[in-house]
């Protein structure tokens, strides 16, 4: 094996680090965030609205930044994730010290998880940044190894809470980061001994388009990520409530860390081998393909009648969300211009965000007023409006990237 393969083995093994202390702390601070709000005394359409702003925030704070990564020299990626992990950190040693329900812990809960939200196509534009600057980065792959992390730790986070309460769940974010943190420094290390521009991001692009410039040679793209959110305001309306669907079903707090933990599982298998499964189809059909299995398993969790049930459901995340999270990140690189690249990925990962904001803006008041199966059935409506949109506007590999209109 020549040098230069066994470093980008090792810049791939550390990227996938940097994935799996990523969805640990997602796993914490959003799949959480209705146990310890709910604890704190919110109601679910508080909950609800506390989310949305999170989200919102979660859609905006990315647009604005890739916007400056992709026109800036000075400002990364890195330098980016860097900002962010300390604002989370400020954030947490307040929310700590503030008891009870009230405006400040309102509002810097929705900081916290926009800053997470955030987090996530920061990490995406660091995998495409290696990928031209130094080699095949395996998204795929990373991103099924924050999978494998998520499941344990949901379990564990479920055992913790129901042993000594949500007290115990800042400290787990602190943790969290600094492990995040701890990977970042670790790859940039190394990329700074395999690359002689060191992990600087791609140099200043002067061509850059402006947002409404990248929207007029992109239509069918922006088509596409109206289904996504579609297809993302189902997934949400169950993740972000899942206590909600779990209870329905007979379970508690330690069955939703089960579940969650199951669900994490079931998408491993995809998340590693989506990269062997573009070798013999194009990444639009498994966009549509994936599409179509979001309106199944939103179906099928409906009219889970049991806890069985909704573990049987749940097989159809292998694929459905796990298909989909890579074929994305994968569309934007076979379909849009690398010099808009930030701009592209930010706005695959805002459409999931903006999925999120529907979710948490609706699903508060439906699940106060209506029971959940009929909330759910909502949800599948939702999935199937964007399986449509999915199907309408993705496109097949062969196409060039000049050719979106």
């Amino acid at each position: 094996m020549s040098d230069s393969h066994r470093q980008l083995r090792v810049i791939n093994l550390e990227y996938a680090f940097i994935q799996g202390f990523y969805w640990i702390s997602f796993c914490g601070i959003v799949s959480y965030a209705a146990v310890y709000l709910q604890d704190r005394g919110y109601s679910n359409t508080q909950l609800g609205q506390i989310l949305a702003v999170g989200y919102i925030l979660g859609f905006l704070i990315p647009q604005l930044l890739a916007n400056l990564i992709d026109r800036s020299e000075k400002i990364t990626v890195y330098r980016c994730q860097w900002l962010l992990f300390t604002f989370q950190v400020a954030l947490i040693l307040v929310l700590r010290h503030l008891p009870g329900m009230n405006a400040a812990v309102s509002v810097l809960n929705a900081l916290l998880i926009g800053v997470e939200i955030t987090l996530n196509p920061m990490n995406t534009e660091i995998s495409v940044d290696l990928s031209l600057r130094i080699g095949h980065i395996n998204y795929g792959a990373a991103r099924g190894t924050g999978s494998i992390a998520f499941a344990p730790v949901s379990v564990l986070i479920g055992r913790l809470l129901e042993s000594l309460g949500t007290r115990v769940l800042p400290t787990v974010f602190l943790i969290c980061i600094a492990l995040q943190a701890s990977s970042l420094l670790m790859l940039i290390f190394t990329v700074r001994q395999v690359s002689p521009d060191g992990a600087s991001d791609r140099p200043l692009k002067e061509n850059t388009s402006t947002l409404s410039e990248f929207f007029r040679n992109n239509r069918r793209f922006f088509g596409l990520l109206a289904g996504v959110a579609f297809l993302f305001l189902t997934h949400n309306l169950v993740n972000n409530y899942l206590i909600n669907v779990v209870r329905n079903a007979g379970g508690d707090t330690s069955d939703m860390g089960l579940l969650s933990g199951y669900t994490a599982i079931m998408e491993i298998p995809m998340m590693f081998l989506y990269d062997r499964l573009l070798r013999r189809f194009s990444c639009a059909s498994t966009v549509r393909f994936a599409s179509s299995m979001f309106f199944l398993k939103a179906l099928a969790i409906a009219f889970a009648p049991n806890m069985a049930a909704l573990y049987a459901a749940n097989i159809l995340q292998m694929v459905s969300f796990a298909m989909i999270t890579p074929a994305m990140v994968q569309y934007v690189v076979l379909h849009i211009d690398h010099k808009d690249s930030a701009k592209g990925q930010a706005l695959a990962f805002g459409m999931v965000t903006l999925g999120n904001i529907l979710s948490s803006a609706i699903g508060g008041p439906l699940y106060d007023a209506l029971p959940v199966r009929s909330v759910l059935l909502v949800g599948a409506a939702s999935a199937l409006t964007g399986a449509i949109l999915c199907h309408i506007f993705s496109r097949p590999a062969t196409h060039a990237v000049a050719a979106v209109a």
